[in-house]
């Protein structure tokens, strides 16, 4: 991973994974979203330089994204009235995440099979994160595992509620918790990232270099 792709996924992480109820149906759903706004943004980009407007190109994009996050929340709304109020604000942090991640913000020449590949590789990367972490806090936080419906959750309980490992446990289903639980992942992530840069033949060299400098 990249360091630019690092700061991104910190800056995702936080801004959705954190406020957010440590449930997998919500992440499931937010999940899903990211991923509708980035297939969809990379398509609307396209249409910026043929309306003429590439001065307004970042402009256009994020307005782009808070109409498309408007008509997902009416969906959902009418999906699921319960998942949406509990939700709240949080339905809008996929349109920050994802144009963070992408590369909605950048012009280039690559074609739009290319753009597609790479803002849809990205995103499907810092999804399966962000399911394991949504699952992680379910599972260790409520001794549950949770999906979506028009109820609102889903409830598959693995252990029932008054055993000592959900109580152990109730932590990591905490803001506090999910806070705790981005650090430690990112410096994970971190620390393996830079292992593989030295592990490289010419890292150590890069290294030396960066330091000469």
């Amino acid at each position: 991973m990249k360091r630019n792709e690092l700061y991104a996924y910190i800056t995702a992480s936080f801004a959705l994974l954190v406020p957010v109820p440590g449930r997998l149906a919500y992440g499931i759903v937010l999940i899903a979203m990211l991923n509708l706004l980035m297939l969809c943004a990379t398509l609307f980009r396209r249409l910026v330089p043929l309306l003429k407007l590439d001065g307004l190109h970042p402009v256009l994009i994020a307005v782009f994204l808070v109409a498309m996050t408007v008509l997902f929340k009416q969906w959902l709304i009418c999906f699921s009235p319960l998942m949406a109020l509990v939700l709240g604000f949080a339905v809008y942090m996929p349109a920050v995440s994802s144009f963070m991640i992408g590369y909605l913000y950048k012009k280039g020449p690559d074609s739009l099979v290319h753009e597609l590949f790479r803002n849809m590789g990205q995103s499907g990367r810092f999804s399966l994160y962000a399911l394991g972490f949504f699952l992680f806090r379910d599972v260790f936080g409520y001794g549950t595992v949770t999906l979506p419906s028009r109820e609102g959750l889903l409830t598959l309980p693995l252990v029932k509620a008054g055993e000592a490992a959900v109580h152990v446990g109730v932590f990591w289903a905490s803001i506090p918790g999910a806070l705790v639980l981005s650090a430690l992942l990112v410096v994970l992530i971190s620390s393996v990232t830079r292992a593989l840069e030295l592990a490289r033949p010419d890292g150590y060299a890069g290294q030396e270099a960066s330091h000469a400098e």
